[in-house]
This record gives C-alpha cells, sequence and structure tokens, in this order.
C-alpha cells in the first residue's frame, strides 16, 4: 500500500540530497542563509536564488515556474530592499556597539519592519527548500526521479501529476502540459509553501498587519511587462444610488489585499500568469535578455524612492465617475463575491464537478472558500459511497488543473497545530480513511527527533484508500522553525476532459 512507502530517514536524506544540490548549483552556502539576520547579510543569497531560477528557465525553457520567480525578482528584492532599509541599520549599529554576541538584540531592536523584512526573507527560503529540489531531482532523472519522490511520501498525487504534465507537454509544442504543469507548481508555492506566512503578517499586531500589508498590496509593482499592480486590475470601487441615477467612483485604492490567498492567487491567476506566458509567447528573445540580466541592474526602478512620482501620480489621476440609471441599490451584501465570513460548508464530490456546479465565476480556474481573517469554519465533502469527510478549516481551494477547464483537485486546509495534536489527527484518518498506523508511527517518531537545523519547511504525505474516482491524500507541512504542522487534506479525481 502507497502508505507503506518510504518514510524518515530515508525520505530525509533523499529531500536532503536534492536541496544539497540545489544549493551547489545556484552557489549558495547553506550555513550563511539567516534570514533572521536581515536583507544585508543575506543580499548575495537572495540575487542568487533569483539568478538560479533564471538560469534554470535558459537551459530549459519548458521551466516556466522558475522563469517567472526569475521575472518577479526585481519586485521582491526592491521590497526587501525597502523593508529592510532602517532595520538594517539597526542591526548594524548594535552590531557594532555590543558585538556578535548581542544577535538576539538586533531582533528585538529592528521593530515591526524587522518583522515583516525577516518574515519575507523566511518565505523565499521555504520555496527554494520545497520547489528548488524537485527541479534539480526532475533535471537529473526525468519523472522517474520525481516519482522517487512520491513515493518517499515528499509530494502528493496532485504535484508529481503537475510535473507529468511539464514532460509530456515539453515533447509536444501543441500540448498546454507545460503550462498546466507549472501552474500547478505555482500554487503549491502560493497556498502550501507561504500563505501561512502572509497570513501570519495579517494578523501581526492587530490592526497594523492588516494596515501594512495593504500598504504593501497598494505599493506593489509587478517586475512582469503586461501585467498589473492589485490597484490597477481590482481598484477599490465606491458606490452610490441617488433618485434614478447610480453614481460608481473607482478609485486608486485596492479591493483587496495580498496577504489574503482568494486576493492574492485572483490577481496572480487572472492577471500576472497570464501576461508572464503572453510576455514568453510573443516576446521570448526579450524574455530571455531580461532573465539574463543580473538582478541588481533590474531591482533600481521598482525601489519605492524611484516609484514615488508615479504612486503619488496614480493617487491622484487613477479616478473614474460613471453615471448610470438604476432605479433600485442591490441588495445588501450583495455587491461581494466573497464573503467576509464563511458560513458551514458542503462539498458535493459525490460525482465529478463542472465548473458550473462548483460555482467558478468565468475567466477562472479555481474557487475558495475562506474568512478573510483565516478564522476556521466547518466543511464537509461528500463522496462516493456515502462517505463523508468533515473537518474544521481555514481554507478550502478547488482548482482546475486547466484553468479553462473541469475542476480536479481540492485542498482543505486546517488550522497549525503542535506535534501530538498533529500525530492524534493522523492517526485518526489511518483508521478512518485506510492507510496504516505504522507509516504515522514511523512519521511521528522522525519528527520528534529532528532537531531544528537550518532547514524551514518540509512536507510529508499520507495515501488513502481510494473512494470511488476520488484519491485521498493527508498532506503534513511541517514549518520547522516555527515548531508547528498543518495538516492538509488533498482530492484528486480525472476530469471530463481527461
Amino acid at each position: 500500500m502507497l502508505g507503506c512507502s518510504v518514510v524518515g530517514v530515508e525520505a530525509h536524506e533523499l529531500q536532503e540530497a536534492w536541496l544539497d544540490r540545489a544549493l551547489a548549483s545556484a552557489g549558495i552556502d547553506r550555513r550563511s542563509w539567516r534570514p533572521g539576520r536581515g536583507v544585508e547579510e543575506n543580499r548575495r543569497t537572495v540575487e542568487a536564488v533569483y539568478a538560479y531560477y533564471g538560469r534554470l528557465f535558459l537551459d530549459h525553457p519548458y521551466l516556466e515556474w522558475a522563469g517567472l520567480a526569475g521575472m518577479i525578482g526585481p519586485a521582491f528584492y526592491a521590497g526587501f530592499r525597502d523593508l529592510g532599509l532602517l532595520p538594517d541599520a539597526v542591526r548594524t549599529t548594535v552590531l557594532a556597539v555590543l558585538g556578535r554576541a548581542s544577535r538576539r538584540l538586533t531582533r528585538r531592536a529592528a521593530g515591526d519592519l524587522g518583522f515583516y523584512e525577516t518574515t519575507f526573507l523566511t518565505m523565499q527560503k521555504k520555496i527554494f527548500e520545497d520547489l528548488a529540489g524537485m527541479h534539480e531531482a526532475y533535471l537529473a532523472g526525468g519523472v522517474g526521479q520525481i516519482e522517487e519522490l512520491y513515493r518517499a511520501r515528499i509530494i502528493d498525487a496532485a504535484t508529481l501529476e503537475a510535473w507529468r504534465q511539464i514532460d509530456s507537454g515539453r515533447r509536444d509544442a501543441a500540448a498546454a502540459g507545460v503550462a498546466d504543469g507549472n501552474r500547478a507548481l505555482l500554487f503549491r508555492e502560493q497556498h502550501d509553501i507561504i500563505d501561512r506566512f502572509y497570513v501570519r503578517m495579517f494578523g501581526y499586531r492587530r490592526p497594523l498587519g492588516q494596515a501594512f500589508t495593504y500598504l504593501l498590496t497598494l505599493a506593489g509593482a509587478p517586475s512582469v511587462p503586461g501585467a498589473h499592480s492589485y490597484p490597477e486590475q481590482y481598484p477599490l470601487r465606491v458606490d452610490a444610488w441617488l433618485p434614478r441615477i447610480a453614481v460608481s467612483a473607482r478609485t486608486p485604492l485596492a479591493d483587496g489585499n495580498i496577504a489574503v490567498f482568494t486576493d492574492r492567487w485572483k490577481l496572480i491567476d487572472t492577471d500576472t500568469l497570464p501576461a508572464y506566458l503572453a510576455f514568453l509567447r510573443d516576446h521570448p528573445d526579450q524574455a530571455r535578455s531580461v532573465l539574463a540580466t543580473p538582478l541588481s541592474q533590474r531591482v533600481t526602478g521598482y525601489r519605492l524612492l524611484a516609484r514615488a512620482g508615479q504612486l503619488a501620480a496614480a493617487a491622484f489621476t487613477h479616478w473614474d465617475l460613471e453615471l448610470r440609471a438604476a432605479p433600485q441599490p442591490p441588495a445588501p451584501g450583495a455587491r461581494s463575491a466573497t464573503p467576509l465570513r464563511a458560513a458551514a460548508t458542503s462539498i458535493d464530490l459525490t460525482s465529478a464537478p463542472t465548473r458550473e456546479s462548483a460555482g467558478f465565476a468565468s475567466g477562472t480556474g479555481s474557487r475558495v472558500w475562506m474568512n478573510r481573517g483565516h478564522t476556521p469554519f466547518d466543511v464537509a465533502i461528500a463522496l462516493p459511497g456515502g462517505r463523508v469527510y468533515h473537518a474544521r478549516a481555514e481554507m478550502a481551494v478547488m482548482l482546475s488543473s486547466a484553468q479553462a477547464g473541469d475542476p480536479d483537485r481540492l485542498t482543505v486546509q486546517l488550522p497549525p497545530a503542535d506535534l501530538d495534536t498533529t500525530a492524534r489527527l493522523i492517526g485518526e484518518y489511518a483508521a478512518q480513511w485506510g492507510f496504516p498506523a505504522t507509516a504515522v508511527e514511523a512519521w511521528r517518531t522522525n519528527s520528534s527527533q529532528r532537531v531544528p537545523s537550518d532547514r524551514h519547511y518540509s512536507t510529508h504525505v499520507f495515501t488513502a484508500e481510494d473512494i470511488g474516482f476520488v484519491r485521498l491524500e493527508f498532506q503534513v507541512s511541517h514549518h520547522v522553525r516555527e515548531r508547528d504542522f498543518v495538516v492538509a487534506a488533498l482530492f484528486c479525481w480525472q476530469n471530463h476532459a481527461a
């Protein structure tokens, strides 16, 4: 049974081997990669990461996720440096006065900006730890090496399928597999790996975190040609109703916050990613030229000081007023496509859903159920044979591998928990959903004995028995330094187009 596959030391060693290979290829000394010390001390590493992603794409153009990561590098690196300007100066002063023994004091002295700076740097490291090793494994041994990661329970079936799509798509220029597979990797990055840290920033010292992440949403500038910022793509509109007239004002503000997954993924999936793919298709030579240019030469125009005039101009010019006949205002709450609170949610997987039955909006390839503050809600998944999965979840996302296709996967993410709580839950799932308790025991023993190291992130997958046409897996994401675990129930199936 798949649940009995390689676990523990063997899986850890396999994961470490591919990560070490990625670090060597990127020219990174993992001992010097310390996000908690700020951007200045990690500057060489940050630049090396984005250069590595760019080289992956230049050498292997079907690795489109890596190309996108390299292309957005200037925007994020500019943000790192702007956020770190004051905290890094404080750290330098404290170290100069008190010496390196005072590093703990430097973290406190860096203050709130230091928290955001080091959180973003940690997110960058977690992405590399998860996805760079996969890329090295594929380049070394193709899908066969990715299947070894799957057998070791490091990745789930949807990630394995993503690499199979990339592998088959690169051999058929007419196929959409390359783009679809890379989009699945992008979803893994945004949902599985780093969303937890956006949530942490959003909830930091309320309402400071909400205000700060909203300012980031307003100030963000995409470094992908043709892509739009959040306020440009989804501006906040203010509506008012007068007798017989509706007044709608578009503002330069944003109708969303990038720290909220449903808002962030909407921008990525409907604007940033399509713009990137169009740029690759229509301007391939220019795309290669951009990614071949060192990050240090591309970052200047994205620094906040360089864009101050542009931001100020947008604040005064990005207004629009529209008048139209409207006999009645909309019912209260009708305007918002995403409710502020998710009520108890039932999702029907007794048969393969269609876009219409899943409630996908036009032009989108996903649907998200969540509360904007990540307050948990009850979810019930009806499955073939009368079985039902119940959970108290933070978020559920239904996704189609092909953006215009029918959905073929559902992820239900639970709140973070400690090791004991997580082990008890996975043990209950083993009994209920049909995978060996010995696999849970081996995982728990390995996790409890693991000494926190410079690795920040890893995953382990337990595979249940199939339920009709639905494959069910449970993924545990281990946030090592934070000493907590996030469980996600993963449902996938073949859609009607397959």
